[in-house]
Order: structure tokens, then C-alpha cells, then sequence
């Protein structure tokens, strides 16, 4: 059954899904849901969820029920990754590092894509609900703050990413020499930064350059 990935295009979350299924060999359907209006997700989750990404395969839905984020790709990887993206021998050090990734790396590397992202939103209604949801989490005129304050944003997300810079400097991937479910948490977070040219990839950072590059097209063998 051909899965159907419910996203949105920029969203470092749903990027890291979309790679991983493509590097996997699967073939899936996306649904671009309007950030501003959330109502197609609500209904088919019966209101449990209004997030993304949510994975649709067969009559099953797929969609984050926990704390930690990951039941999306942990369903991938049962259901065709043969546990190459969550081996149970990595599983500690993934436990620590995916978090920190999502929950720390993201948060200055988001702001700089939502400078570039809020603006080119066409509908001004859509335009206007984005910006008011992320007033209620960050205060009034946040997305004005980012915009002055990007250089400092910037070195605070180079600062973020200097250790991966470092393990992508002794091996191909971050956990060793096959890709694992970290490697495409960050991939999510950098293609998040650098989707449809709005930021370049941050300077001073050649190894983790190099290994963007690698997952970007990584395929798994057959």
C-alpha cells in the first residue's frame, strides 16, 4: 500500500520523513496542508491530532501520540526499514541526540527560516494565523525580533552545529558509516534552513556540508 504523507513542504519535521522513505525505496503521495487551516487534518484524525507530519498507509494513521516525537519514523522504520534507521545498538545515543536536534538545534534554525517563509505566504488570512500562532508561543512581534536579530540567530545555530561538524569530520554519517534516524533529523532541520534558497548553508561548516550532500541522496541497498 502506498503510503501518503500529510506535511508541509518546509516543515523540518515532515522533511526528515519524506528522505527517509525516499532513501528507503518507497514510494508515497504527499498532501500540503495550509498552515493556516488545519481542518482536513482534524477530520481525519477524528480531532486527535492537527499536526504534521501524519502518515496515512491502508486504513492506518500514523501521527505523534507520545512525548518524543517519533512515531512516524519509528512505524516507518518497522514497516520497511528493517531497522536500519533505529538499530537497537544505537538506540541510546539516539534516544539523547534526535531530541537535542529537534528540540534545541531547531529553535534558532526555524526563526531563520520563518523570516523567509511568513512573508512569501500569499493568503493573507494563512499569512496572518502563522504569525499569530507563533506570537502566542513567542510574544508579540517575534517574527519582527528574528528578522532584526539574524546574525545573532545565525551564530547561535553554527554554535548548535559545530559538534556535528566535528563527528562529520571522522565518518560519513553521524553515528557511523550508515545513515540512522539522527542523520535525517538533522537533514530535516538544514533542509529546513536552506529550502527554496532562502538562507545559504551556514559557513565554517565544510565536513557537515559535505555530509548534507551525502544524505540528500543517500539510498539504502536493496
Amino acid at each position: 500500500m502506498r503510503p501518503l504523507l500529510y506535511q508541509f513542504p518546509h516543515s523540518p519535521y515532515c522533511l526528515p520523513i519524506s528522505r527517509a522513505l525516499e532513501a528507503l525505496g518507497v514510494g508515497f503521495d504527499v498532501v500540503n496542508i495550509s498552515n493556516g487551516n488545519r481542518a482536513e487534518l482534524i477530520h481525519l484524525t477524528n480531532g486527535a491530532y492537527y499536526q504534521v507530519p501524519v502518515l496515512k498507509v491502508g486504513d492506518r494513521l500514523i501521527f505523534d501520540s507520545g512525548g518524543d516525537g517519533l512515531d512516524v519514523p519509528r512505524f516507518i522504520d518497522l514497516e520497511f526499514g528493517g531497522g536500519r534507521l533505529f538499530p537497537e545498538v544505537l538506540e541510546g545515543l539516539q534516544q539523547i541526540l534526535v531530541p537535542h536536534i529537534e528540540n534545541t538545534v531547531e529553535i534558532p534554525v526555524f526563526k531563520l527560516a520563518d523570516i523567509h517563509y511568513i512573508p512569501s505566504i500569499p493568503d493573507p488570512v494563512e499569512r496572518v494565523m502563522v504569525i499569530r500562532h507563533k506570537e502566542r508561543r513567542f510574544g508579540r512581534g517575534c517574527v519582527d525580533q528574528w528578522q532584526a536579530g539574524q546574525d545573532a540567530l545565525l551564530a547561535e545555530a553554527v554554535a548548535l552545529l559545530k559538534p556535528f561538524e566535528l563527528i562529520a569530520a571522522g565518518q560519513p554519517f553521524l553515528l557511523g558509516a550508515a545513515p540512522t534516524y539522527t542523520d535525517f533529523a538533522l537533514y530535516g532541520i538544514l533542509a529546513n534552513l536552506t529550502y527554496n534558497g532562502w538562507n545559504r548553508f551556514p559557513e565554517g561548516l565544510p565536513h557537515l556540508r559535505h555530509w548534507f550532500s551525502r544524505i540528500s541522496i543517500h539510498t539504502f541497498p536493496r
